[in-house]
């Protein structure tokens, strides 16, 4: 290591800016994921986007088996939406893992949505604000995601979340998200999230948005995607890429 010091004086500062100018530049990343699938047919709108862009499912959805199988022909990271209670009255899907559920039902009801989805890398939370703040809660999922080598993904409906702290405790790869979309469904706001996301990027290194697939969010993406990447200097990746330790998932 010494040696090493002293040759790198021995160059001057000519040598040592000549070796970082030949050091390869890393871009700024973005990952998106589009939630709240399973209800209608993917749209070719967004089946027309880049691959890089993943898919969230809803189990117990009419379309959920088409779409995964669509998602997985091109090549797209698929997560599990897996419904969870929120803090608000709400309607809940058929299947929502609850604070009234023991661990056994709770466990047991996450194995069989994820079942529907086998070509899935990780799961994020539909809802999910009252039961991400559950710590016991979070300890049971993060299990089955321990046990079955699977990702999580933060949609932080909270900011008391526990969830990704859980995950980090039980081994689980875990990210968060940085950036909603299209809470509000104009082009402007839209168009004002996707910058966001993509000075998040910039400053940390990388970041995590999702959006819905709302006509006005996929023609957004379509639109204005490029323009945003090549401003700020960023580039487009799948999820997957952005864990620590991504879990492998192969076909049989």
């Amino acid at each position: 290591m010494k040696a090493l010091r002293n040759k790198a004086l021995g160059w001057g500062i000519g040598g040592v800016l000549a070796i970082i100018a030949a050091l390869p530049a890393f871009a700024a990343q973005l990952a998106i994921i589009i939630d709240d699938l399973g209800y209608q047919p993917l749209p070719p709108q967004l089946a027309a986007l880049p691959p890089e862009i993943g898919v969230s499912i809803l189990p117990d959805t009419p379309y959920a088996h088409a779409i995964h199988q669509q998602a997985r022909q091109q090549h797209r990271d698929i997560l599990l939406h897996m419904p969870m209670e929120p803090s608000r009255k709400a309607p809940l899907e058929q299947t929502t893992l609850t604070k009234t559920m023991g661990k056994g039902e709770l466990q047991l009801a996450l194995k069989r949505a994820l079942a529907q989805l086998p070509g899935a890398f990780a799961i994020n939370n539909h809802m999910g604000s009252a039961l991400t703040q559950d710590r016991q809660a979070m300890i049971w999922v993060m299990e089955t995601l321990a046990e079955q080598q699977l990702a999580f993904l933060d949609s932080r409906t909270s900011a008391q979340s526990v969830a990704e702290a859980i995950a980090v405790q039980y081994h689980v790869p875990a990210l968060r998200r940085h950036v909603f979309l299209d809470h509000q469904r104009t082009t402007d706001f839209i168009s004002h999230q996707l910058r966001l996301a993509a000075r998040k990027a910039q400053s940390q290194g990388y970041a995590v948005a999702i959006g819905h697939p709302y006509p006005v969010t996929l023609s957004a993406l379509e639109r204005q995607l490029p323009a945003i990447a090549d401003k700020y200097g960023i580039t487009l990746v799948r999820l997957s890429s952005l864990y620590p330790a991504p879990p492998a998932k192969t076909d049989d």
